[in-house]
């Protein structure tokens, strides 16, 4: 156990973040996590006034949204990694260069996958979710021809926020969320309610929103009084060596993260073979499990800067404090969070518009996964943040690549199905479990990344990976 030893012998006089600090960090960033889930539930709440088949057209865009965002949000937490870990270094001129080449990077591979996705989502969205009624997949597309022309600006605010994030300003960041999202509640109640657009409008409001949203925060990374700040935005050179840090972290980090929402994507397909109204439950239940989320995607963007700076300044004993203490302080947010979630559950459901039904059995998966989260998803979901922020990627790759395709998808759809056909040759019996056979698939993929990436972080190999080194 000598990361435990390190921890115990750490001069605390001399670390690099207060207690104080550390707040400063995660308040901000954990509020702004709840403001996006709280949005995004208030969203579904208004598209829900248009019936379940709104609702579930949503629900399977949101999916593969997110598995398109992967590409180069990947790129966001590279270049997140190499601005914090020069932060470490003090060295200005490069703190500078390294986020500007974050900016162009993450703004161009976004770019291009919105023209890809124009050209090629109506075959996309027939291929996935193909077997969804007609009424299902029709809101689909008008909600997804929108948000694809949102990705360069939400890239652009990505890259913007996590200069600032690197530096230890979560303020600007949560302030300009809150002003952006108020917009987008101001539009969804145009929308959705007074114009009747339902997923449409919900998708133009996103659109409206996230340009706002780019535009204020790209002002903002031009000032030169932040810490981290771009100069000279449109004088650009592309920086082959800044690029190859950020690609060396994020193209295994977005393999990982592609690879695992496909896989929730193929899932999500197997969910669209189900009634209306388990797909609705199973939608409404995700945004409410949502809010367990943004805990641990709030200490995960925490994560990055506090250890990312420890590893460039060569205090490695500090990086282990750090991650232990943050994983300790997740876990207490964790179960307030949890509580708050099963004591309002039934007045939060009143508020959507859906059958009695999907009610009851959205309370019954948020119980499960909320039981399930209170035990094991820190481990499984901010370890492998701790570890990239020390430039460990391949390790977290290999894991989340078994862990996803062998139980969270391939045993999916034993559970959940009466019977399995491979390759249209060869059918083979499963369990009938339904919807519930793909959230306890989901829970023995946690439980396994869970158990992996705790015994590489007690035995302290995620600080001797070779980009590290290097």
């Amino acid at each position: 156990m000598s990361l435990f030893k390190g921890r115990s012998k750490i001069d605390k006089s001399e670390l690099l973040f207060s207690r104080r600090d550390l707040l400063k960090i995660i308040i901000p960033v954990f509020f702004q996590q709840i403001l996006a889930m709280t949005v995004g539930m208030i969203n579904t709440m208004m598209v829900s006034n248009a019936g379940d088949a709104a609702v579930a057209g949503v629900s399977l865009v949101v999916t593969l949204d997110n598995v398109l965002i992967v590409f180069f949000t990947a790129l966001v937490t590279g270049g997140s990694v190499i601005v914090a870990q020069r932060l470490g270094t003090s060295n200005t001129k490069d703190i500078s260069e390294a986020a500007k080449q974050l900016m162009y990077a993450t703004t161009i591979v976004a770019t291009v996958v919105m023209a890809t996705v124009l050209i090629f989502r109506v075959p996309l969205l027939n291929a996935l979710f193909g077997d969804a009624e007609p009424e299902v997949l029709k809101h689909a597309n008008d909600y997804f021809f929108l948000v694809c022309l949102s990705f360069p600006f939400l890239a652009i605010s990505e890259a913007a926020g996590a200069c600032f994030r690197s530096s230890g300003n979560s303020i600007i960041p949560l302030l300009t969320s809150l002003s952006i999202n108020g917009i987008l509640i101001g539009c969804n109640s145009i929308f959705i309610i007074w114009l009747d657009m339902g997923a449409q409008g919900a998708a133009l409001s996103t659109l409206i929103a996230r340009i706002c949203g780019a535009a204020v925060l790209l002002i903002l990374v031009l000032n030169k009084k932040y810490p981290v700040h771009i100069e000279n935005l449109f004088h650009y050179k592309p920086s082959l060596k800044v690029i190859k840090g950020i690609l060396q972290i994020g193209v295994p980090n977005g393999i990982e993260n592609t690879l695992f929402q496909f896989g929730r994507l193929l899932t999500q397909s197997l969910i669209s073979t189900f009634a209306t109204a388990v797909i609705a439950a199973n939608s409404m239940a995700l945004n409410l499990a949502n809010f367990q989320y943004a805990v641990n995607t709030a200490f995960s963007v925490v994560m990055i800067p506090v250890v990312g700076r420890c590893i460039g300044a060569k205090r490695i004993d500090q990086a282990k404090h750090y991650s232990f203490k943050l994983m300790m302080a997740e876990y207490g947010m964790m179960w307030l969070v949890i509580a708050f979630t099963l004591i309002f559950i039934r007045p939060l459901m009143s508020a959507y518009g859906v059958s009695e039904d999907a009610v009851e059995l959205t309370i019954k998966l948020v119980l499960y996964h909320s039981i399930m989260a209170a035990a094991i998803y820190p481990l499984g979901f901010l370890l492998p943040t701790t570890f990239r922020a020390a430039s460990d990627v391949r390790f977290t790759l290999f894991v989340s690549m078994i862990s996803m395709w062998v139980l969270r998808v391939a045993l999916a759809y034993f559970l959940a199905l009466e019977s399995v056909t491979l390759f249209n040759a060869i059918t083979l019996p499963g369990l009938g479990m339904g919807i519930m056979g793909f959230w306890v698939a989901m829970f023995l993929d946690w439980i396994l990344r869970s158990t992996l990436y705790l015994i590489r972080y007690l035995r302290g190999r995620w600080l001797k990976s070779k980009l590290l080194e290097n």
